[in-house]
């Protein structure tokens, strides 16, 4: 992976159709201390609707996320957006449509009867709370003393275990997510599939900067025409070594910003 500047990366998507995939916190915008702090920049949402208005160019464009489609989609303001929700594990389709995965019934009953237990253990430690996001769980641990973090960890490990899910360390939180259930890699590879990303010629991006995103940045590994990118530092939990499997890297969010903006602008 090397640091990339946005119009290096602008000069690489230049195919049609041209498939935009992104995180939202943390990509789009700054990761801050309460999940309802945070807002998509108008910058942004420029770009993305004139983006999505580009019919020459094919222009198809997904969030994959870990907030719930209900959530991302009150903070995206963007109209008929597809949104893949809980790291995969929900779609909303440009249509309004909302889909969960096959085998939702017994994965969710799992995640469901794990809820008491991790909510006792965020009441054992100052500084956590549980995020109950109907698909997937998020422990927060941001304001946590850290030096109690390995047995905030381990006790969520045992919950995890004893219920057959399982954990994503991200940035101050641990997911919980179902065992069998959807990834933003399926995510990813299902949007590209569905919007002709394995046509000739077609450019595909896909923009992230946590743990989860990993399974997407793998995903797109060898298919043609993708660009994938880590915003922010290396995630500490992600691939081996603390690397990414992401092609290239950016700064921050303002990157993505730049990036956004100079695919947006007329050619000239």
């Amino acid at each position: 992976m090397k640091s990339t500047s946005p119009g290096d990366i602008a000069r690489l998507l230049t195919g049609t159709p041209l498939i935009i995939m992104l995180d939202i916190d943390g990509t789009l915008c700054d990761i801050v201390e309460r999940a309802d702090d945070a807002h998509v920049p108008s910058v942004v949402q420029d770009a993305l609707r004139a983006l999505s208005g580009d019919a020459a160019r094919d222009v198809r464009i997904a969030f994959v996320t870990g907030r719930s489609v209900a959530d991302a989609s009150c903070m995206l303001g963007i109209e008929s957006a597809t949104i893949y929700g809980n790291h995969g594990m929900e779609r909303l389709s440009a249509t309004g449509e909302i889909r969960l995965p096959d085998g939702w019934e017994r994965d969710g009953a799992r995640l469901r009867a794990a809820v008491p237990e991790f909510s006792r253990l965020v009441e054992m430690f100052s500084g956590t709370s549980l995020e109950d996001k109907q698909f997937s769980l998020t422990l927060h641990h941001r304001a946590m003393d850290a030096a109690l973090l390995p047995r905030f960890d381990a006790g969520a490990g045992e919950i995890a275990r004893r219920h057959d899910l399982r954990l994503a360390h991200g940035k101050c939180v641990i997911n919980v997510l179902t065992s069998s259930g959807r990834t933003k890699g399926d995510a990813v590879l299902e949007f590209v599939r569905d919007s002709g990303g394995d046509a000739a010629g077609a450019s595909i991006l896909f923009a992230g900067d946590d743990v989860t995103d990993e399974d997407a940045f793998r995903a797109l590994r060898n298919l043609a025409g993708a660009v994938t990118v880590h915003v922010g530092a290396e995630p500490a939990g992600g691939a081996a070594a603390g690397r990414t499997c992401a092609q290239f890297s950016v700064g921050g969010p303002s990157d993505v910003h730049d990036l956004l903006s100079l695919m947006a602008a007329p050619s000239s």
